[in-house]
């Protein structure tokens, strides 16, 4: 095994939009993706749960959102998250002084939410806008995946580190590059072919534009062309001839 690559291929944002979920869907049922994050406070995410039996083989995490949205609990509840409107910050440059204590609550209680739509634990944890790079976040994502042995993505050396010493389960690599205007067939064809023996992860956002997505996020238009990249049948032979492994969180982390 120790010779052997191990590929997740996550989804961010299921539950975000319908347009959303029905790209992540496809990029699972016809490309490479084997695993999403749900956003459980956004109400798309009630229909994306109930559509999660069609696909059984699709891991699912949680997506844990501090930026970007309004909180699941009642704003006075995490006011050192949100603004004067009850509003998360736009992104992580934003975050302030975060109290871990509210921190903590907000996470808790979306990862009740999951487990109230999905009827079972998240396969792992991520965050939106990878806002667990602030050292607050982190530390209550390391709580909680502690408490409830879930994975957390590696998403930079310095969280790896973090996750590595609190002996919190995650990928030997995290890879973003597959974005923007990198998220092509030649980058993620270049991304397969420098993978390493162990696990990584590869992060995406495929996805059907809607008025919803596009009214709401900087990251729109992009997210065809990722899903057109992902259910590429020369993208699927690629990773065979390769010798990858296309593998869940519980998996890659097994070890």
């Amino acid at each position: 095994m120790s010779g052997a690559k191990l590929l997740v291929v996550n989804a961010d944002d299921l539950g975000r939009t319908p347009g959303v979920d029905a790209g992540i869907f496809e990029a699972h049922a016809r490309g490479i993706v084997t695993s999403a994050t749900l956003m459980v406070g956004f109400p798309a995410a009630v229909a994306a749960a109930a559509r999660l039996g069609e696909f059984p083989q699709l891991g699912v995490g949680l997506h844990v959102t501090l930026t970007g949205a309004r909180p699941t609990l009642p704003p006075e509840r995490v006011t050192s998250l949100v603004d004067a409107e009850g509003r998360f910050a736009a992104k992580p440059e934003g975050l302030g002084a975060l109290e871990l204590s509210q921190v903590l609550a907000e996470v808790h209680h979306q990862l009740a939410r999951f487990r109230e739509l999905v009827g079972r634990p998240p396969t792992h944890l991520d965050s939106h806008h990878h806002s667990h790079r602030h050292p607050v976040v982190l530390e209550a994502l390391v709580l909680v995946a502690r408490e409830h042995r879930l994975p957390v993505r590696c998403s930079s050396p310095a969280v790896r580190e973090r996750l590595v010493a609190a002996g919190v389960p995650t990928t030997d690599s995290f890879v973003e590059r597959f974005f923007g205007e990198q998220a092509t067939r030649t980058v993620l064809g270049e991304i397969l072919a420098g993978l390493l023996p162990g696990s990584t992860e590869i992060m995406c956002h495929p996805a059907h534009v809607d008025a919803e997505l596009a009214a709401s996020s900087s990251y729109a238009v992009p997210r065809e062309r990722e899903l057109a990249v992902l259910t590429d049948p020369a993208i699927r032979l690629e990773v065979e001839r390769l010798g990858i492994r296309l593998v869940g969180f519980p998996e890659a982390c097994a070890s």
